[in-house]
């Protein structure tokens, strides 16, 4: 008899798992393989303006890493000035023969400017949703 209600209490909770298993899978199978997971722009957009001749320049930063990792160091010959950083803006001035501005973004993520030479005012603007935590430039 002890055998019977066991096997009995198993089986019932087979058939427990399976209609939960069942009751899950639709709505797994409602998700389109290649969805992104998050709705977070994966780039940062960023814009540079030469302080010399005025000329400016827009593109995309692209993600480098994760928010918050050590700073590259910076070389002698580069100099930054004047940073500001408010909402999803990050902005700074630097001057140098081959350098990137990153800023890291409340998505954890750090968005890096493509390299850039000269004396540049460079403003980044972390993805829609989220906002700009830190940032700063290396290289020389």
């Amino acid at each position: 008899m002890k055998v019977r209600n066991s096997l009995a209490a198993l089986g019932m909770s087979a058939v427990l798992a399976l209609g939960v298993g069942g009751a899950v899978a639709p709505a797994a199978q409602a998700a389109t393989p290649g969805t992104p997971v998050t709705d977070v722009a994966a780039n940062a957009d960023y814009k540079s303006k030469d302080l010399k001749n005025g000329r400016t320049k827009t593109g995309k930063a692209t993600p480098a890493g994760k928010a918050g990792q050590a700073r590259p160091p910076a070389r002698a010959s580069l100099r930054c000035w004047s940073p500001y950083l408010r909402g999803r803006v990050f902005a700074v001035s630097c001057s140098g023969s081959a350098f990137r501005v990153f800023v890291d973004c409340s998505n954890r993520v750090r968005y890096v400017t493509p390299v850039l030479s000269g004396s540049k005012r460079v403003t980044l603007v972390c993805p829609s949703g989220t906002r700009a935590l830190r940032g700063g430039a290396f290289g020389r």
